[in-house]
């Protein structure tokens, strides 16, 4: 979470008013990316009001629909907040708003053994919720959207990388991989804990209809990298929690490399669109150039080390 947009006391009340609610006092929460989030601190309680920079009302109403579906499940993310009107989201100067309860709860950049086995079944469970029909079938920043940088010259030299990259894995996905329900942006700072137990999962911006496969290689991206270099011991600790509950298709354990891989650079596209094209930030516009060593530094390791590291029993 982040904070694009900036709120006065005065602005934070007129949305709160849409709620009934008194607020008290607020404060921004930075970290993320894509929206502007604040603690709220009101007579009722304690939310989370965010304020969404880069998605549309219709976007933003899908995401508050899934969070409804979750909460049916039980599954534990944030718990949308309906206006006094009923409405899942409202309009602030013409940008999205939500309401959430605010969940108690700390981010861990390095996660050890046991709290990535936590992670990995609490995926799994998500990922068997049965999908609704209005998920986008495409992920936010998936591979499809990579032609949309190609030939800008902004870096030749990425722009090149990328359309190699997106050539192998239009080649190589196989279309009988399983689809699922993904949150698709699962990052560290997506994730709270206390005392080191899993918490909830946050801000499902990114969730669609996608590859299973690709939410373990985010998630290893996300929550599984030490000095800018995928650590297999995390990731087998990972995948073995996703397994508790949902053990992989021998075609998704062949395909997870690649799907690392695709992950990396997915993220690469997006920090190239977003420092260089959304809005440029010059400290920041050469940052996808990380993720494009990552991404081959995967590739490096042989499929054979791979596959033992990850899934070999122990």
């Amino acid at each position: 979470m982040a904070t694009y947009t900036l709120l006065t006391q005065n602005d934070v009340q007129k949305i709160a008013d849409n709620y009934n609610l008194t607020v008290i006092k607020f404060a921004p929460i930075v970290g993320g990316n894509g929206n502007s989030s604040y603690k709220l601190t009101t007579q009722n309680g304690k939310y989370v009001l965010t304020v969404c920079d880069d998605k549309t009302l219709d976007e933003v109403t899908v995401m508050g629909k899934l969070l409804l579906l979750l909460q049916h499940h039980d599954f534990p993310c944030t718990r949308i907040i309906s206006s006094v009107n009923n409405e899942l989201t409202t309009l602030y100067k013409d940008k999205p708003v939500m309401l959430k309860g605010y969940i108690e709860g700390e981010v861990f950049e390095n996660l050890d053994a046991n709290m990535l086995v936590q992670l990995g079944t609490e995926m799994a469970r998500l990922n068997q919720i049965p999908a609704p029909n209005y998920l986008p079938t495409e992920h936010p920043y998936g591979c499809s959207y990579f032609p949309q940088v190609f030939g800008l010259n902004i870096d030749a030299k990425y722009e090149s990388w990328l359309k190699e990259q997106f050539a192998g894995l239009a080649r190589d996905i196989s279309s009988e991989l399983p689809l699922a329900l993904i949150h698709g942006d699962l990052f560290y700072d997506n994730l709270l804990f206390e005392k080191r137990t899993f918490n909830a999962i946050i801000d499902f911006e990114e969730a669609c209809f996608y590859y299973r496969v690709f939410e373990l290689g985010m998630a290893i991206i996300g929550s599984c990298v030490e000095d800018n270099l995928v650590d297999l011991e995390k990731a087998c600790a990972l995948v073995q929690g996703y397994q508790q509950i949902k053990p992989l298709e021998k075609i998704e354990q062949e395909s997870l490399q690649m799907f690392v891989q695709y992950a990396a650079t997915a993220t690469s596209y997006w920090r190239f669109d977003k420092y260089n094209i959304d809005a440029p930030e010059k400290n920041k516009a050469n940052k996808h150039w990380e993720m494009v060593e990552l991404s081959e530094s995967v590739k490096a390791i042989s499929p054979s080390k791979f596959i033992d590291a990850i899934f070999a029993s122990k």
